[in-house]
């Protein structure tokens, strides 16, 4: 089963993230408020070197992170999506987001974090699916429990540090 390539919501379009992509991203991810966040400000080549590894998921797993655009104004918005990661040593699907953070507060997290559950479960069969943050980023704990996600667990995640894991079941 793969997801769609192209993703629509009330208010945004997606499209499977790549490096074509490169020059409406990089600014987000480039930006201290969404640093703060993610676990440091990404320079423009880290931000090409996670565009690059979205299109192999995309290859590899048939699903991976979108790019959304606002429907109605064309404007870069928000990443997110589904990925395969490992979380405390047990495989997980993840669903993940990155808002621009002149538009936080808007409920686009949300709304592409929705879209997101249903093509995990309706698409893709997922059973369950994860998010996890650090503890203190309490926006996207918001985001999750808003979703149905029910807190599991403190746990390292990479070398970022202790994240938050919350867990959503079928």
């Amino acid at each position: 089963m793969r997801a769609p390539e192209i993703v629509t919501t009330a208010r945004m379009r997606g499209e499977a993230a790549g490096q074509r992509h490169l020059d409406a991203l990089a600014p987000i991810f480039g930006d201290p408020r969404v640093g703060a966040t993610m676990g440091g400000v990404m320079s423009r080549d880290v931000v090409a070197q996670m565009l690059a590894a979205n299109e192999r998921e995309w290859a590899r797993d048939g699903f991976s992170s979108w790019l959304f655009f606002e429907t109605a104004t064309g404007t870069p918005l928000a990443r997110g999506g589904l990925r395969r990661t490992e979380f405390d040593g047990r495989p997980e699907v993840e669903v993940g987001w990155t808002t621009a953070p002149d538009r936080w507060g808007e409920a686009f997290a949300t709304e592409l974090g929705k879209l997101s559950i249903e093509v995990g479960f309706e698409r893709l069969g997922l059973t369950e699916i994860v998010a996890f943050t650090l503890p203190e980023n309490g926006a996207s704990r918001r985001v999750m429990e808003k979703l149905g996600f029910v807190y599991e667990k403190t746990a390292p995640y990479r070398h970022f540090g202790d994240h938050v894991l919350y867990r959503l079941n079928v």
